[in-house]
């Protein structure tokens, strides 16, 4: 599991200080934060990601430098076990969790004389997104293929592969020419692929490296809740309510018209499981605003924002009965839907005819496909 979080500033009188870390007793020597700040500084010093292998910590470190330019100059080091990969989390949702430890250290600078209550503020959120963080390690396959898209690195295995077959090698090497930067471990990255039956490995006979084949392609989108529109067609959960949620569910997909933007909220919302979990209780029906049910030792407050967030982006609707009591309706469900990758027939035949692709990686994919779509 994730060891915690340490933040380190670094000032030209007094050098590199820690300024935070979570748990408190999570410690890693001035030597070792020294070679993480220096891979770092190496070359311009700007802000940026490296990941360090700390053998005397036994850890791995996913740190984030803000830049030698930066009017304050903080590392947030994401300390993990020795052999877990920051891909695991994905690369999205550690920056946006740096991003708000960022806001937390500004606000400190900015208001010094409230340095303790921002301090155990930002303790708080540290401590939140740690669980939050191991709950990632549990997601569905479809929280999984939403988090491949998600990540733009995901996004790009897949580009490649819906192209034609490659070994690991070259994936390997054009993934690094497209992102620009080193992956130390392409494994991790296509776990997620091999997890969600996307991709399938195997070995073609006189090659060295392993193959690896698209089965099934996915698309994520937003769908109208059947549960919920087969209820209001019967009059439930009340006529007058049941009457306003029809009309603004098909008003809404009257005019719904996917995007990559959209996509990416839709995405960053399923691999929430807080967020995640409320969408699947919507599914089933709708909730007045006081009978919502909460989770193990949630407040009212939380639920709140999490429906807020659910709200603003057009995932649930509120809407008041005749008695003005607030009712949460699942307005659109947002799912990752798989389907079978026909276009890669053709893709194939295209890399064998222009010398792209070999003749037995060809069949071979083409055999897979066979099986797939007779199952």
């Amino acid at each position: 599991m994730a060891k915690g979080y340490i933040i380190n500033n670094w000032t030209e009188d007094q050098g590199l200080g820690v300024q935070l870390s979570y748990p408190e007793d999570l410690v890693v020597d001035l030597d070792d934060m020294m070679r993480i700040f220096y891979a770092h500084i190496t070359g311009a010093g700007e802000a940026g990601n490296v990941l360090v292998r700390l053998e005397k910590a036994r850890s791995n470190v996913s740190s984030y430098f803000t830049g030698m330019e930066s009017e304050n100059q903080f590392m947030i080091n994401f300390i993990m076990e020795l052999g877990e990969d920051p891909e695991i989390f994905g690369e999205a949702v550690l920056s946006e969790i740096n991003k708000n430890i960022l806001f937390y250290l500004k606000r400190i600078n900015q208001n010094p004389a409230s340095r303790l209550d921002i301090t155990i503020e930002l303790t708080d959120y540290i401590k939140n997104s740690l669980m939050y963080l191991e709950r990632l390690k549990n997601l569905t396959k479809e929280q999984v293929m939403a988090q491949i898209y998600y990540s733009e690195k995901g996004r790009m295995i897949l580009e490649i592969l819906q192209e034609k077959p490659h070994t690991k090698k070259e994936l390997h090497s054009l993934l690094e020419e497209k992102t620009g930067k080193f992956i130390p471990n392409i494994d991790t990255l296509l776990s997620h692929f091999v997890k969600t039956d996307l991709v399938r490995q195997d070995w073609i006979e006189g090659d060295s490296d392993i193959s690896l084949f698209l089965l099934s392609d996915f698309i994520i989108t937003r769908s109208p809740v059947s549960k919920l529109l087969e209820d209001a067609k019967k009059g439930l959960p009340n006529p007058y309510l049941a009457s306003k949620y029809l009309e603004l569910a098909t008003g809404y997909f009257s005019h719904y018209k996917p995007s990559e933007v959209d996509n990416l909220k839709i995405a960053s919302h399923m691999i929430n499981p807080d967020l995640f979990d409320y969408i699947i209780l919507f599914r089933e029906r709708a909730y007045p605003i006081n009978k919502v049910p909460r989770g193990p030792g949630q407040i009212f407050d939380q639920i709140r924002s999490f429906l807020a967030t659910l709200e603003s982006d057009k995932i649930i609707t509120v809407l008041k009965n005749e008695s003005d009591l607030e009712w949460i309706f699942l307005l659109t469900d947002i799912t990752a839907q798989k389907f079978y990758p026909e276009y890669l027939i053709e893709n194939i035949r295209k890399a064998v005819s222009e010398n792209t692709l070999k003749k037995e990686p060809a069949i071979r994919h083409l055999e897979l496909l066979e099986q797939i779509y007779k199952k």
